[in-house]
């Protein structure tokens, strides 16, 4: 009886333990494992190793906005999604730098049409903020980007990759994609 009552508060004990959230000083993503915390909505899912539309920076898996039935994000009508980081926690922070790998296909280069962001938010906080608007990069070759996160310092943040066809015409291109995403955190 005295061991069945020592188990089950070690279990009660195991349980809040898990339950608070744990931060590390980095965060990265290469998606592997699945999602990992991230979020989304529309197309965007993960791409493996299983799909015919894969591909990757590195690895066989990477988030991807675009339908696996057609190989294209073209769903006859206009939609959009987002893609969101788990929280990450900048509050002892120094400086934050977010770096990701992008690779996309869409009816062409401009700020109109298609359009992809990189946005951020302060958890708790409902509006997102544009890191960058992409447009006028090269197609079809993985990219880097980096930004400076260092202004979000002292707050908990969410990293959010949003894709807007902006209309139904003129849709049937691969799409974006996503792969490893890292946050580096220098702490006080």
């Amino acid at each position: 009886m005295k061991k069945i009552g020592i188990a089950l508060l070690s279990i009660a004990v195991l349980s809040l333990i898990v339950a608070v959230p744990v931060f590390s000083n980095d965060y990265a993503y290469n998606f592997e494992k699945g999602a990992a915390g991230w979020e989304s909505t529309g197309m965007w899912h993960i791409v493996s190793e299983t799909s015919e539309y894969r591909n990757a920076n590195s690895g066989v898996s990477s988030y991807w906005y675009g339908s696996d039935l057609t190989g294209n994000y073209d769903s006859g009508t206009a939609n959009s999604g987002r893609l969101v980081s788990p929280p990450i926690n900048l509050k002892n922070s120094t400086k934050a730098t977010l770096t990701f790998w992008y690779w996309y296909q869409t009816e062409n280069v401009s700020k109109l049409y298609d359009q992809r962001y990189v946005q951020i938010r302060e958890v708790g906080n409902g509006d997102w903020q544009d890191l960058e608007q992409l447009h006028s990069d090269p197609m079809e070759q993985w990219l880097q980007k980096t930004y400076d996160l260092s202004s979000y310092k002292g707050k908990i943040i969410e990293v959010s990759f949003y894709f807007d066809m902006s209309d139904e015409l003129a849709n049937d291109y691969r799409g974006w994609y996503i792969d490893d995403v890292e946050v580096q955190v220098e702490n006080n």
